[in-house]
């Protein structure tokens, strides 16, 4: 399984409602103030939905509720029934994350999946509620397989949409998300860049 790492001196919002602003310091998937979904594709996590694909859950979850987390794939790609989605054509995956109660004007998502290719024109996002106006730029990982968004200000759910290409093999989806208050705020307090390496295991 990869890991990926990258040394963020950043400020980060706590889930609960009034907590107090904390430094991540070096942050990697699944730190202390972030969000963290993991899909690994397994019985009992993964529905059949007949004619729409699948619907698929997280095996793991560090914030929101893994209730509200969700992976739709299309009928492109078909499940092993183990732990894998394989298409000769293409997958296609839409993920839906909601966010804590407490909303941020400036967040990161990074996205890992696994050993495929991504070309950042097949990758897109939406946010819901859909009438609240946010802006957003998509960024490359450090690997063909990771990208990342940076989203102006943080909306009550996101929605990521991506498509591989065939032939294809989906056995892992990382999401990971921290929270930045406002660049003047980094300014202020002297808060440097992204610095972005990773690991395999």
């Amino acid at each position: 399984m990869k890991k990926f790492f990258f040394a963020v001196v950043v400020l980060c919002l706590a889930a609960s409602a009034g907590a107090n602003m904390q430094s991540l310091g070096f942050w990697n998937e699944g730190a202390a103030g972030s969000t963290h979904q993991v899909w690994d594709f397994t019985t009992p996590n993964v529905t059949r939905i007949p004619g729409d694909g699948y619907s698929a859950k997280p095996e793991q979850v560090n914030n929101p509720d893994p209730l509200n987390v969700v992976a739709s794939i299309s009928p492109g790609g078909t499940w092993d029934g183990v732990t894998q989605f394989r298409s000769n054509r293409y997958i296609s995956v839409n993920l839906e994350i909601p966010n804590y109660g407490m909303l941020n004007p400036y967040k990161e998502i990074w996205v890992d999946i696994g050993n495929n290719v991504v070309d950042l024109i097949d990758v897109s996002i939406s946010a819901t509620p859909t009438n609240v106006p946010f802006e957003y730029i998509i960024l490359p990982g450090q690997g063909e397989a990771e990208f990342g968004f940076v989203i102006r200000p943080n909306p009550y759910v996101e929605k990521i949409g991506f498509v591989i290409w065939g032939p294809a093999v989906l056995d892992y989806i990382h999401v990971d998300t921290i929270c930045i208050p406002e660049p003047a705020t980094m300014a202020l307090l002297g808060l440097g860049g992204l610095l972005f390496t990773r690991k395999k295991k």
